[in-house]
């Protein structure tokens, strides 16, 4: 069988901020524009307490993240932290890495399809024509592109378009406060409950649990890039509390300024582009423009990480021959000169477009995403406590009270129930999160079973088990 060769290799070269741009660059998205606009007008100030809640939540998640990418830094992130933090043998931990991989990688598929109907949808606001089809395949060939010419180009451009993004959120937020848009004065009394079922405590964890967290979520996309980041002990969980911050700041501050107008926002907004909605009613054409290039920047910067971080699952675990037998050499093969997993890479966008082209809905797929990706956040914490017992001895460089992992745990599971116990919620969202994890317990078990036909040297446990 062919050894590990320098074919499979990435490169070290991240920072800090680029760790900080990844992070807020993949939430900070086209479809959080929506949710956060969505969370705004049906729950008022309410939304604002979901959204501090919401953050808590993701960083508890982001910590554990922290702890487990700087653990085990890896490319395969959730493969490889399943791996080694499962107790047994070979097989089970194996599977158990499998499993986690497929499973983020197959949920994600609704929420990039989401994200990138989303980008598109602001598109054809912005140059009022073309097809959401045509856009949806526009944004994920200018979203590859970076990806392709190596991990550095993609942390430059992400960089540059996340200070024009948040710009123009900040710039809305301000043209609110100070009362220079079309919508007049500001007030803080139009900032209220729009809708009597988002009031009270089953309305905030409602709000929490579906809008609010959808504003956070993705921070754990960071973690792929450990093997590429120069220190990831410092700039991995430096990047990730940055990176909460400035998205609640950003959140709350672009929020209050523009619910706080005197404008019936709930009449107004459609259900997947309200942003356009906002632009219009705040600054007339020009604003629609200027929401319209936010949704496309959101889309771009955030499908951009996606395509650096969710083929690198794929290539983590086709460099150990664990990606359905043959094709682990293909998948598991870098650009000699740009030093990316191209063939994971294009495939990933192949699969990801065609879902947003069949789907369409961005709010049902947000939801449907959001559901598999709660009890995902619940799996982090978990394995940061069982690795603490599988392997007590391996060398933690940014390591957790274990109260932080066993608090985020309880705290993600009672929000996901509560969120989803509305409205069947549980029977809706569940019966397709059903799907995605059968289609990723399939994956993972023919991957397993055609392990022995990839050509590969299994180095799982020699790897996982890498320190730095």
């Amino acid at each position: 069988m062919a050894e590990i060769t320098h074919d499979t290799e990435l490169v070290r070269v991240l920072e800090t901020r680029d760790i900080f741009a990844a992070g807020v660059g993949l939430v900070v998205a086209a479809s959080t524009l929506v949710s956060d606009f969505q969370g705004w007008f049906l729950g008022g100030r309410t939304f604002a307490l979901a959204l501090i809640g919401a953050a808590v939540l993701n960083m508890l998640l982001g910590l554990s993240a922290a702890e487990l990418a700087t653990t085990y830094p890896k490319a395969g992130a959730l493969y490889d932290y399943g791996a080694a933090s499962t107790p047994g043998g070979h097989a089970a931990k194996t599977i158990v890495g499998l499993f986690l991989g497929f499973t983020f990688y197959v949920m994600f598929a609704f929420a990039g399809g989401g994200e990138t109907t989303a980008g598109a949808a602001g598109a054809v606001g912005l140059f009022e024509g073309g097809s959401l089809e045509v856009w949806i395949i526009v944004l994920t060939v200018l979203a590859l592109i970076p990806n392709l010419l190596g991990i550095e180009a993609l942390a430059k451009v992400e960089l540059w378009v996340l200070v024009g993004m948040l710009g123009i959120r900040w710039f809305f937020g301000l043209a609110g406060f100070l009362g220079f848009s079309d919508a007049g004065g500001w007030s803080f009394s139009n900032v209220a409950s729009a809708t009597p079922d988002f009031v009270g405590y089953a309305g905030l964890l409602a709000l929490v649990g579906g809008f609010g967290f959808w504003s956070f979520v993705g921070i754990e996309f960071v973690a792929p890039l450990a093997e590429e980041t120069r220190h990831p002990a410092r700039s991995i969980p430096r990047g990730i509390v940055y990176g909460i911050i400035a998205i609640l700041a950003t959140s709350l501050f672009m929020g209050f300024g523009v619910s706080g107008l005197n404008v019936d926002w709930l009449g107004l907004v459609s259900e997947d582009a309200p942003q356009l909605d906002v632009g219009i009613a705040m600054f007339g054409d020009t604003g629609r423009v200027l929401m319209a290039i936010a949704s496309v920047l959101a889309t771009f910067a955030s499908m951009t990480v996606v395509y650096a971080a969710m083929p690198r699952i794929l290539y983590g675990m086709s460099r150990n021959g664990h990606f359905f037998g043959p094709l682990s050499k293909t998948f598991g093969h870098v650009h000699p000169r740009y030093r990316t997993p191209w063939v994971a890479i294009i495939f990933t966008a192949v699969v990801y477009t065609a879902v947003a082209i069949s789907y369409g809905a961005v709010v049902e797929q947000i939801f449907t995403a959001a559901y598999v990706w709660i009890l995902l956040y619940a799996a982090y914490h978990v394995l940061v406590i069982v690795s603490r017992y599988v392997n007590p001895d391996v060398v933690r460089p940014f390591q957790l009270p274990l109260a932080v992992p066993a608090v985020g745990f309880l705290l993600t599971i009672y929000v996901w129930w509560e969120a989803f116990k509305a409205d069947d919620g549980h029977s809706f969202f569940g019966g397709r999160a059903v799907w995605i994890i059968l289609i990723a317990a399939a994956a993972a078990l023919v991957s397993y079973a055609l392990r022995g036909s990839s050509g590969v040297e299994d180095h799982l446990e020699e790897e996982v088990h890498q320190q730095l």
